[in-house]
C-alpha cells in the first residue's frame, strides 16, 4: 500500500530528517517527494533510515556531482525544495550561498536545495560528516539561510508601515502584518536552534585544537 503525506518543514534539516526516520520506523519507505508531498510505500518497520543534507549553497554542477558520488556509494537520493515557489525557467539569487552557488535556475538547482539520502538500516550510525569542522561549516550555512529569510520578512514588515506602499485597506494591511509575524516566528525558531548548534560546535572545536 502507498500513502501520500502533505507536509512542509520550517526546520528543513533536522526536523525533516527526524520525521522521515519516524515514518521508516513505522514501516514506510520514501518513494518520491514533491514541493509539498511525500509518497511512501509500505516496508518492514526499521528497514530503512534517512539523512538530510543542505546543498543549496553549492553551484548546481557541484551539487549534481556530489549527488552522483553519494549514489555511487550505494545511497538512494531525492532532491527537495526549501521554498514554495512554483515558477519555471527563472533565475533566483541565493544570498546565503557563496560563489556560483548564489545563482539558482529552474530547471537547475532551484527547488533542489535539499538532498534526502536513504540506506538500508545496518546498525551503523548514518553520519555523512564526522569531522567537527565540516559540521560547523554546514550549520553556519544553514544558519545563514535562515537569517536571510528572517531579514527579508522584517524588511517586508517594515515596508507595510511606509505610507502609500500598500494599496490595500488598513484591516488588510494588519492581516498582512500578522501573517508576516507568524512567518517571522516560524523562521526565528530554527535560526536560534542552528545558532546554538554553531556556538556549541565552536566550543567543541576549541577543545580538539
Amino acid at each position: 500500500m502507498s500513502i501520500t503525506v502533505f507536509r512542509y518543514f520550517f526546520d528543513f534539516l533536522d526536523g525533516q530528517e527526524k520525521w522521515l526516520n519516524r515514518m521508516a520506523k513505522d514501516g514506510y519507505r520514501l518513494k518520491r517527494c514533491g514541493k509539498l508531498t511525500y509518497a511512501f510505500d509500505e516496508c518492514a518497520p526499521n528497514e530503512y533510515e534517512y539523512a538530510v543534507e543542505f546543498v543549496g549553497n553549492q553551484a548546481y554542477s557541484k551539487a549534481k556531482d556530489y549527488r552522483k558520488y553519494l549514489e555511487s556509494m550505494g545511497f538512494r537520493t531525492f532532491t527537495k525544495n526549501i521554498n514554495l515557489n512554483f515558477s519555471y525557467g527563472k533565475v533566483r539569487w541565493r544570498p546565503y550561498a557563496k560563489g556560483m552557488g548564489q545563482i539558482a535556475t529552474s530547471p537547475g538547482g532551484f527547488n533542489k536545495e535539499i538532498l534526502i539520502l536513504e540506506k538500508r538500516r545496518d546498525g551503523k550510525p548514518f553520519e555523512l560528516h564526522t569531522d567537527i569542522h565540516n559540521k560547523l561549516s554546514i550549520y553556519k550555512t544553514v544558519r545563514r539561510a535562515y537569517a536571510w529569510a528572517v531579514l527579508m520578512i522584517v524588511l517586508l514588515g517594515a515596508m507595510t508601515f511606509i505610507p502609500n506602499v500598500l494599496s490595500v485597506s488598513s484591516p488588510m494591511a494588519w492581516c498582512l502584518r500578522i501573517a508576516l509575524l507568524i512567518f517571522f516566528s516560524l523562521f526565528v525558531i530554527p535560526t536560534v536552534k542552528y545558532s546554538s548548534l554553531v556556538k556549541y560546535l565552536k566550543e567543541e572545536s576549541k577543545i580538539f585544537e
